[in-house]
């Protein structure tokens, strides 16, 4: 019969002294298996000798422990253990996901680059700026590793987000790609995330008094854009990103191409079938107004020595040294202060075409049109109908451009009477 080993006690612990020249193993008998280590240099590391799968181990139970704490932690690992628990490959596993987190494996950054370089993510026409949001929003977990990230963590980000679009855009950009991760093992939790609540979006218009406050201030680059947004009625980034190999001002057209027009169809109609180029008929100002945009590139150009043709890819807007118009908040800020229209932005250009264009007498499915929309007269009519109403397209555009001349060349009479 085996000789019982006796408990340690407290006391015993405190009078035992390292041996300088070899570690010094001792045997609780109040707990099965557990033992304590001394090292020559005091070190004291608790360990839990037992069976797990039929092989015998040993199990780190910590260091620097009382006997009291080391015999409950010691009684915890052994029902663990029992249970099937393995926490040194657990530990093992934790050191391991660490490691690969620091160098970019695992984490949620490396899941949500898989996701854009995945066919899903692929054939997002925005996927880059997607990417882009997600990880600026979401910047505290891109290095975390993505098993150990929660709903609970990623929620409490976005409700303290300083700009609650930014956060909501962000949100919906990452909703899907945890969804994709979740089937393919890449995250563990159930992600259930709220967008922030944002305010009703600002459907204003411009009125003939703001109008004719805002005319005289839309001077150089960016008011000339705001100009041809007026004219057109079409969306900022199409206007800001037009080419001059895109307008044939001999034919008074601007031909839009389909891949760079907002695809506002579902998710699941995307990509199955391109959107056909929009053309966009210019009226009698608007070609007035690129023209003379032309005209102030090419001396641009050459009091910069540049004796080169405006190539056709060359931008229609640029800014004051060649550059892209991209500051926009800054422009509407320095605007609001010079012409006193406040609180606006691109869309009330395009909200002001369509209602001009009503008072004129375009019927709403002339004005959807002018809108860019594909569905001409809703979904189910435009099955059937594969018209364009060019035609008309063009006069309501040369009566909103009419209009205007109105109201600006009545408030500038008016003033000067």
């Amino acid at each position: 019969m085996a000789k019982r080993v006796p408990p340690l006690s407290a006391a015993k612990l405190a009078k035992l002294k390292p041996d300088p020249t070899k570690t010094l193993e001792l045997v609780d008998g109040a707990v099965p298996g557990l033992r304590m280590r001394i090292t020559p240099a005091g070190t004291k590391t608790w360990s839990l000798n037992m069976r797990a799968n039929g092989v015998m181990r040993r199990f780190e139970v910590g260091s620097e422990l009382g006997l009291a704490d080391a015999r409950t932690k010691a009684l915890d690992l052994r029902k663990s253990i029992k249970e099937g628990a393995d926490p040194t490959q657990e530990r093992r596993n934790r050191r391991l996901q660490a490691t690969s987190a620091k160098i970019g494996i695992g984490t949620l950054e490396s899941v949500v680059d898989a996701y854009f370089s995945s066919p899903s993510g692929r054939a997002l026409r925005t996927g880059g700026e997607q990417s882009r949001r997600v990880k600026s929003v979401f910047a505290p977990h891109m290095r975390r590793p993505a098993e150990e990230v929660t709903s609970a963590q990623l929620q409490l980000t976005i409700d303290a987000h300083q700009s609650v679009s930014s956060a909501a855009r962000a949100t919906a950009y990452l909703k899907p790609i945890l969804k994709w991760a979740r089937k393919r093992g890449l995250v563990t939790d159930t992600f259930d995330l709220e967008k922030p609540p944002e305010g009703a979006p600002k459907q204003r218009h411009f009125t003939d008094d703001e109008l004719a406050a805002l005319w005289p201030t839309l001077t150089g680059p960016y008011g000339n854009c705001v100009k041809f947004l007026l004219y057109t009625g079409v969306r900022l980034s199409s206007a800001v990103n037009a080419t001059w190999g895109q307008v044939d001002l001999l034919k008074g057209i601007w031909t839009i191409p389909g891949g760079s027009l907002k695809d506002t169809r579902r998710a699941e109609k995307r990509g199955k079938k391109p959107k056909v180029d929009l053309v966009v008929p210019l009226s009698k100002q608007a070609q007035a107004l690129l023209s003379e945009v032309h005209q102030a590139e090419i001396a641009r150009r050459q009091l910069q020595g540049d004796g080169r043709d405006i190539a056709p890819e060359g931008r229609v807007f640029l800014g004051d040294r060649g550059g892209r118009l991209a500051n926009w908040d800054r422009w509407l800020k320095s605007n609001a202060e010079r012409s006193g229209v406040t609180d606006w932005s691109a869309k009330a250009c395009r909200s002001t075409v369509a209602t001009l264009a009503a008072n004129c007498g375009a019927p709403p499915h002339i004005a959807s049109v002018i809108m860019g929309h594909a569905n001409i007269g809703g979904q189910l009519l435009a099955v059937y109908n594969k018209g364009r109403y060019f035609t008309e397209h063009a006069e309501a555009l040369q009566a909103v451009g009419d209009q205007l001349d109105a109201i600006v060349g009545t408030v500038k009479r008016g003033a000067a009477q």
